[in-house]
């Protein structure tokens, strides 16, 4: 029987379009027969949703394949004992989505070798591949936004140079306040808000997981004129991504927090890739 087999790789991490090489080790220790050797990727998206019903609880779930995949390495036959190296090597899908862990929804790829044993458990190694957007990619179909407030009275403009970002990058903004008139304006901030939302076997789940918010200094504030300011977005922050059964978005806010009133907000989705 096979006593170990493994995959050698250069790293788990990869982007989408990227070619992942790799070498299944197959180590046996006596002649073995087998249906064959195979390499899977599979990509799946699921969503799971709890309904809380007095002391009962009810859980939903759906899932999508994103890819999957079946590498023939090896045919039907008879292994030898002694250790043996296949090579492989597949693209990522160029249309894949990123992976993602969130609370209703996760996005997870898994690569697989085996070792198919007629009238035997089959030998097998997997191990969790991680998949960003390709970066380049991201860029393409970026172009520049403008959005105001709807609100009477004071209003907030703000002009951005695209609608595409990436983690640990600043977004850079030109914010022009007007009818202003008699108000006091207390502050200016942005507020960058990501959220999930999830559908499983009808059943729908929206929910904010992400928030951060920077004030813009007020001697960099201005009235009547386009003034500039740069918003940072952590490291930490999931991709944007839409599947299925759910998806990962971003709203920016930039607003004017006003004395004795409510706040004046300008707001836009963006999408912004880890």
């Amino acid at each position: 029987m096979a006593r170990e087999i493994v995959v050698e790789l250069p790293r788990t991490a990869y982007y989408t379009g990227e070619v992942i090489e790799g070498t299944v080790v197959v180590e046996v220790s006596r002649d073995v027969s087998s249906r064959g050797l195979y390499v899977d990727f599979t990509g799946t998206e699921e969503t799971v949703i709890t309904r809380q019903q007095g002391k009962q609880s009810r859980t939903y779930r759906s899932s999508a394949t994103v890819v999957q995949w079946r590498l023939p390495l090896r045919g039907e036959g008879t292994l030898p004992a002694g250790t043996f190296r296949f090579p492989f090597r597949f693209q990522i899908p160029l249309h894949g989505l990123p992976s993602y862990a969130g609370r209703h929804a996760k996005v997870k790829y898994v690569l697989t070798a085996r070792l198919d044993v007629p009238l035997w458990v089959d030998t097998t190694w997997s191990t969790e591949i991680f998949v960003f957007y390709d970066r380049p990619s991201v860029r393409t179909y970026a172009q520049p936004v403008r959005f105001r407030s709807s609100a009477d009275g004071p209003q907030v403009y703000v002009e951005l140079d695209g609608d595409r970002f990436f983690a640990r990058e600043l977004i850079g903004c030109r914010i022009t306040l007007s009818n202003i008139g008699t108000a006091r304006v207390r502050r200016v901030y942005t507020r960058l808000i990501g959220g999930e939302w999830a559908r499983a076997d009808g059943q729908e789940e929206t929910t904010e997981t992400y928030r951060t918010e920077v004030s813009v200094p007020m001697e960099q504030i201005r009235v009547g004129v386009p003034f500039t300011f740069e918003i940072p977005i952590p490291a930490d922050v999931a991709s944007s991504y839409r599947g299925t059964y759910s998806y990962y978005s971003y709203v920016l806010h930039v607003a004017l927090d006003i004395a004795w009133g409510f706040d004046i907000v300008a707001q836009t989705p963006i999408v912004i890739v880890r």
